[in-house]
């Protein structure tokens, strides 16, 4: 269940920070359509929510992560390198295996992934113009990608 929890936030502590950052280059965009006579003027209206939203969620994240690494401490089997290193189930040896099988599978498809989405922004010439969402969303989704690849992996590697 924890590593449910450990996925999901470090998904949406991409999200909110994707959705921050978007506010900020949608007003670059504005300023770039003016200059080049596309536009005669803009307002300016950020949100305030996503950066509240993204606050929350680091606080959360460290929250519980610092919970998982006092547990993990006070139990004498596990391995506390490892808890350091990313593996999720430290008191097991089988899962210390599980985690680098399910990390190279991970690994593969971040880059099959980046590769496509990267060359996917040669068919938009002028996406920093008209489609700023483009490359900043599908960017922000190559570590989700890789997280989720990872969670499942790891899942179906579990259960075999």
């Amino acid at each position: 269940m924890s590593m449910y929890i450990t996925v999901f936030l470090r998904i949406m502590l991409l999200l909110s920070l994707a959705v921050m950052v978007f506010d900020y280059l949608r007003v670059e965009q504005l300023f770039i359509q003016m200059d080049r006579g596309f536009i005669d003027g803009f307002e300016v209206f950020i949100n305030r929510w996503p950066g509240f939203i993204f606050i929350i969620i680091a606080i959360l994240f460290v929250i519980i992560n610092a919970v998982q690494f006092i547990l993990v401490r006070r139990n004498k089997h596990s391995i506390l390198n490892a808890f350091l290193a990313a593996e999720y189930d430290v008191s097991d040896e089988r899962a210390v295996q599980i985690t680098h099988k399910a990390v190279s599978n991970a690994f593969v498809i971040i880059l099959v992934y980046s590769f496509f989405i990267i060359g996917s922004y040669m068919f938009i010439p002028n996406y920093f113009v008209d489609y700023i969402w483009y490359p900043l969303f599908t960017t922000a989704s190559i570590p989700i990608v890789g997280l989720l690849t990872y969670l499942i992996s790891f899942k179906v590697l579990q259960h075999k």
